[in-house]
């Protein structure tokens, strides 16, 4: 690989990492637009335990897959390929994020929704880092 070669390639995984992560936050940060807008809000007061227990069984893998679906056709028009790496390995290292309370180790960065966004922001940036070989493949 020439240094021009090389130069283009780090160009080019730096711009898949910073999108992936800014597609990542925006995406987080719709779904917390909707939950404290009041969209889901009304949704969860309304239902008793069994209709929550069924949405949390249903809607929240279901909501995982409408993310999925969302964040693969914008991060193709944005120009990052491949976009499956991205978009199944981002939300499990933001899980990964939540499961391990690390919302709570940086709030001294903001409130949680601040720092949850920033989290995903970071997972889908991680994810398009941790994933950038796969576009080596798809060059040769």
């Amino acid at each position: 690989m020439s240094d021009t070669t090389a130069g283009a390639f780090a160009y080019r995984v730096l711009l898949r990492v910073v999108v992936s992560g800014a597609v990542g936050a925006v995406l987080l940060a719709a779904w917390i637009w909707a939950y404290r807008g009041g969209v889901l809000d009304r949704v969860v007061n309304e239902t008793s335990l069994s209709e929550f227990l069924l949405l949390v069984v249903i809607g929240l893998p279901v909501a995982l897959l409408l993310s999925a679906l969302l964040a693969g056709p914008v991060l193709w028009l944005l120009k990052v390929r491949p976009v499956w790496p991205v978009v199944l390995i981002g939300p499990v290292l933001l899980g990964l994020a939540h499961y391990f309370k690390l919302q709570e180790r940086f709030s001294w960065l903001g409130d949680r929704w601040t720092v949850l966004t920033i989290l995903a922001g970071l997972s889908y940036g991680l994810a398009g880092l941790l994933t950038a070989p796969t576009m080596l493949r798809r060059d040769e």
